[in-house]
């Protein structure tokens, strides 16, 4: 069980002992042409993973004989060596996560031979694809099949204008065609977008759906059975956004959930928040004040503020936006670092993006992307952030099946999505995310495009939430991230003003994350009868033991047993407000709230 008694996998035979790993797969004089030859039939290569798995009273294995061994494979190449950043001194196998890991490039076969000759404590995993993740269509229009052979087409030209008829930019038109296979365009400065259906049989009159998104600053459209024109221009007007009443700076979603108000006072200042998402432009007027990023892609420099997708933007504007563009943040006293793994992030850049997050003592972190692959080092990599004080809140995933990874992984809060009705005009994909069996009193519903599991935790607003857009504006989008950010959000706020956390759970921890996760799921009231769909349900700030309107918090610091877990910044105050239970009695139903829910 010992380093120097360790086996290790068999190398193959080598060419050339001495050659570097990245000139391994040209050794052979003919494998250029071999490779040429082949086209598109050649054996792809796959990136793994390959690490010690820690065990208990055992002598950890020296990373160099991974390292050594790799090396020594021709057909292998080693492509990152990452060494843990937040266990500095703790030594080896600390914790668990706390392992150096490979990131290494080979074809199939050669990993399942590897599997098969490693010992039984190495651990020879895909280094699997993120994705953030974008609602499919529901049925019908999710089905598809494979583009008939284009060898006669049709153009359709569609003309795509806002208010006052100006004509919009850069908007996606996408065309159902028969079997629902999609044909794609992207609108010019005139706002026109000339879109080719390649299907001999098709007619006009039978498409089923056009449906056209637009950048910013307006609702999308979803038309049905739409009457196309060949010949001219076929007309699409979009609806502008706009939030509800001048007045309005926080979305329908932070109003339900208790985030308004008075609460709107509570900035979740002093709060490290990481969200680990597809990026964020920080040009934008709510988000200029975030100055902390990386691009973990591959691209380097300050690539972390292109955000192709939208859905990092999105989600740092309802985490922490300013009210620069009219729609205010939950938490916008947080100082948000971003972390950017979409388009093209890896396993390997979750766990390197998740030691970052160790190193800079990140408190809570938004994980927006999913995978339908279980990574045994990324749950590691998780259990050390926990034990470590960070506290992962992860989206359950928008293809409408199992709860996704890393959602279903133990120590994260998984959040499902749910929708209100009348958030949004009835012409929009938004209208068809709803289940009607799960419609609450009140239209709020569960969605039939979340995730949904025993699993699932707590849920969050994530349909039409209209939030930061990349390159200025506002844009309405649905997702279990944006969902996620209501909670990481919430969480903030929580974690900055209860007293708990200035006291009894101040200090970094396992303890404080499960105590700040008791309190999120403590507060919840579920909007439908489904817990695999909505968990322990929507959180409400207003429920908070502490923080909510029915605690007040000097009574608390009276009959608290340590005054200093409850201390605030009304300190020694003695007058008691009007409507608010003695101090006594507040305090001791306020403790009896932290008794219910495991705090005390």
């Amino acid at each position: 069980g010992r380093a120097s008694n360790a086996t290790t996998p068999n190398p193959p035979k080598r060419a050339a002992p001495s050659e570097s790993p990245s000139r391994a797969e040209t050794t052979n004089g003919s494998a250029e042409a071999k490779r040429a030859a082949a086209g598109v039939g050649e054996r792809r290569k796959r990136r793994y993973l390959i690490a010690v798995r820690p065990l208990p009273g055992f002598a950890p294995m020296s990373a160099d004989i991974i390292h050594d061994t790799l090396k020594g494979m021709d057909d292998v190449e080693i492509l990152r060596r990452i060494r843990p950043k937040g266990l500095k001194g703790l030594g080896a196998g600390a914790h668990p996560g706390a392992q150096e890991i490979f990131v290494a490039r080979m074809d199939e076969t050669r990993a399942q031979n590897l599997r098969q000759s490693a010992p039984p404590h190495v651990v020879i995993e895909p280094d699997g694809v993120l994705a953030a993740g974008e609602p499919i269509l529901p049925a019908p229009l999710a089905a598809g099949r494979a583009t008939p052979t284009p060898r006669a087409r049709r153009e359709v030209r569609l003309q795509v204008v806002g208010e006052g008829d100006k004509p919009l930019a850069s908007a996606g038109v996408t065309i159902f065609g028969r079997g629902l296979f999609g044909f794609q365009g992207i609108t010019d400065q005139s706002g026109t977008a000339n879109v080719t259906i390649f299907d001999a049989e098709a007619e006009l009159e039978d498409v089923p759906a056009v449906y056209v998104q637009p950048t910013a600053d307006h609702w999308e459209r979803l038309i049905a059975r739409p009457k196309l024109h060949a010949a001219e221009p076929n007309l699409v007007k979009l609806e502008p956004l706009r939030p509800k009443g001048a007045e309005k700076r926080v979305g329908w979603g932070s109003q339900l959930m208790g985030l308004d108000g008075r609460a709107a006072e509570l900035t979740g200042s002093g709060v490290k928040i990481g969200l680990i998402d597809s990026g964020c432009d920080t040009s934008h007027a709510s988000l200029r004040h975030v100055t902390h990023g990386v691009d973990l892609t591959g691209n380097g420099g300050r690539e972390w503020t292109r955000d192709e997708i939208g859905q990092g933007t999105h989600c740092a504007g309802i985490i922490a936006g300013t009210d620069g563009s009219g729609v205010r943040g939950i938490a916008p006293g947080a100082e948000i670092h971003v972390f950017k793994l979409s388009p093209g992030g890896h396993f390997s850049d979750l766990i390197e993006a998740l030691d970052q997050c160790i190193e800079r003592q990140i408190d809570i972190v938004h994980l927006g992307l999913v995978t339908d692959q279980y990574s045994e080092l990324v749950a590691q990599k998780i259990l050390e952030a926990r034990l470590k004080g960070v506290a992962c809140v992860a989206a359950a995933g928008d293809e409408g099946g199992p709860v996704r990874y890393p959602a279903r992984l133990p120590g994260v809060l998984s959040v499902a999505a749910i929708g209100r009705l009348a958030e949004f005009p009835q012409e929009t994909r938004h209208a068809l995310t709803a289940i009607p069996e799960l419609i609450g009193p009140t239209g709020l519903f569960a969605t039939n495009f979340s995730g949904a599991g025993p699993e699932i935790d707590v849920c969050g607003p994530g349909v039409a939430v209209v939030s930061s857009a990349p390159g200025g504006g506002l844009a309405a989008r649905d997702g279990t991230a944006i969902a996620a950010a209501h909670v990481v959000g919430f969480a903030a706020v929580i974690l900055a003003h209860h007293p708990l956390f200035r006291g009894a759970y101040a200090q970094r921890g396992e303890q404080r994350v499960k105590a700040l996760f008791d309190l999120v799921r403590g507060s919840a009231m579920p909007p439908v009868f489904d817990p695999t769909r909505v968990g322990a349900g929507l959180p409400d700030l207003q429920r908070v033991p502490g923080l909510g309107a029915a605690a007040d918090r000097d009574a608390w610091n009276r009959a608290a047993p340590h005054p200093g877990a409850f201390a605030t910044a009304k300190d020694g105050q003695a007058t008691v407000p009007a409507g608010v239970l003695s101090g006594g009695l507040a305090g001791a139903m306020a403790l009896m709230q932290l008794r219910a829910v495991g705090l005390l």
